[in-house]
């Protein structure tokens, strides 16, 4: 059969023989590795690109529509690989430009299910580069990255943590249900973190809450990135993501447990059903910037919560809606180095924007008369004093979604802080909110775009 032409052999293929397949395989691996090791440094990656060529080849073959050209066919799928390889490792610190995480097959979250209930025999150095890379699909440089560690450290791990698994996997019959105790304070976080979960249907990976190793609970729609901490959850071995969560009432405190495609929430007799979203979930870590801020603000939680307040009667209620213009509850930031003060504003105008000719554009820039119901103009201002940390002593600027930073400072508990810190880089950059409850607990926050006078 090895002598056989390769339209010969993807015939027998096609019609069910699988040695014909195999003969296939030995017959090309050592073109395929050699084409993909030309652009992929690592050995590794380079095997694992090999593998999911030779599975677009048994998957695709009834396409190839000229089995004399099958080598060009096979070069155009190695080509395509390579490409996906490096497009997935390209990172993206821009938060709207991440959430696009590609689903899991059933098969393969099956097979994350029973390797999720055998983690408990590695040691958490082990488990975590298991988690990062596997479920979470970082590369092995991504992964050194993001542990501090060397990439030769990740795929020694890697290697020691797959042997121990492939041992203990072999004696495992049954999928036990993991269950563990939420009480109070871990409901009402992930409660908090629920509220940040994305509506959108075009990628419902976003409809879920990521509770991930270590206990941490994530959530983002798109424009908030919330990380909160549930100490009960701390020894989790693996990260999964549930959801949807539409009309689903929470207890105050309940038993979680985990099965393959559902989280069960049980309280008080009653037991709420949770589908497990096939992932993995988006690459949250490499949104959070590394890089020192170009200016901290520590604010007291007491005059921020009353600036809010008194900006709340300014928002909505004096910006009527309007057929011409589009509102969106926005308060802008004024941050003053050498007065060491920061202002919000709003004013009769800021907030309003509309398409013009398929250009955006702001009230601002367009003419008095054009204001929503010809309102008067008038600005609102509340300046709080405030430790701000910069080189410079520029006045900077920078534009939120009011009701984003209101559901942001409730989510984090900064009524129990008495301080809060802001995080600035530059323009068009995630402004990153810290309390001091807990140095785990972060949220991000898009600005919103400023553009022309506005």
């Amino acid at each position: 059969m090895e002598q056989i032409e390769d339209s010969a052999l993807t015939a027998r293929i096609l019609d069910g023989d699988r040695k014909a397949f195999a003969v296939l395989v030995h017959r090309y691996s050592r073109y395929v590795y050699a084409q993909i090791a030309r652009s992929v440094r690592l050995v590794d990656d380079v095997e694992d690109i090999a593998q999911i060529v030779f599975v677009k080849v048994y998957e695709n073959l009834h396409q190839l529509r000229k089995p004399n050209r099958f080598r060009p066919w096979l070069h155009s799928i190695v080509r395509n690989a390579v490409n996906s390889h490096h497009r997935r490792r390209a990172v993206q610190l821009r938060l709207e430009e991440t959430f696009y995480p590609e689903p899991a097959t059933h098969e393969e979250e099956e097979i994350k299910h029973v390797v999720r209930t055998a983690l408990h025999i590695l040691s958490a150095e082990h488990r975590q580069v298991i988690a990062h890379h596997y479920f979470k699909g970082y590369s092995y440089a991504e992964t050194a990255d993001l542990l501090n560690l060397t990439v030769e450290t990740v795929r020694g791990r890697l290697r020691r943590a797959r042997l121990k698994l492939k041992g203990e996997l072999h004696k495992m019959s049954d999928i036990q249900m993991q269950a563990t105790e939420l009480d109070r304070a871990d409901m009402d976080a992930l409660k908090k973190v629920i509220g940040f979960v994305s509506d959108d249907e075009k990628r419902p990976i976003l409809q879920g809450v990521c509770l991930d190793t270590g206990g941490q609970a994530i959530a983002t729609n798109g424009h908030i990135l919330i990380i909160r901490t549930l100490k009960s959850l701390a020894e989790l071995a693996a990260p999964i993501v549930i959801g949807p969560w539409s009309d689903i009432q929470l207890p105050e405190q309940a038993t979680l447990k985990i099965a393959e495609t559902t989280a069960e929430i049980q309280s008080n007799g009653t037991t709420l059903q949770v589908p497990l979203i096939e992932g993995p979930y988006v690459k949250y870590e490499q949104v959070i910037p590394q890089e020192a801020p170009s200016m901290r603000v520590s604010i007291s939680s007491t005059l921020l919560s009353h600036a809010l307040n008194l900006l709340q009667d300014f928002m909505e209620a004096r910006h009527p809606e309007s057929d011409m213009w589009q509102y969106r509850p926005r308060v802008d930031l004024h941050l003053s180095p050498l007065t060491q003060t920061i202002t919000f504003l709003t004013s009769r105008d800021t907030g309003y924007a509309r398409e013009d000719n398929g250009k955006f554009q702001y009230l601002l820039d367009a003419k008095d008369d054009d204001s929503p119901g010809g309102i008067a103009d008038w600005i609102f201002q509340v300046p709080l004093n405030a430790k701000i940390e910069t080189p410079s002593e520029d006045t900077f600027r920078f534009a939120v979604n009011f009701a984003y930073l209101k559901q942001i400072l409730h989510a984090l508990d900064f009524e129990d802080s008495d301080e809060i810190a802001l995080e600035f880089r530059e323009q068009g950059k995630a402004i990153i909110l810290r309390t001091p409850l807990n140095a785990e607990w972060l949220a991000l926050l898009m600005p919103i775009r400023l553009k022309s006078k506005d």
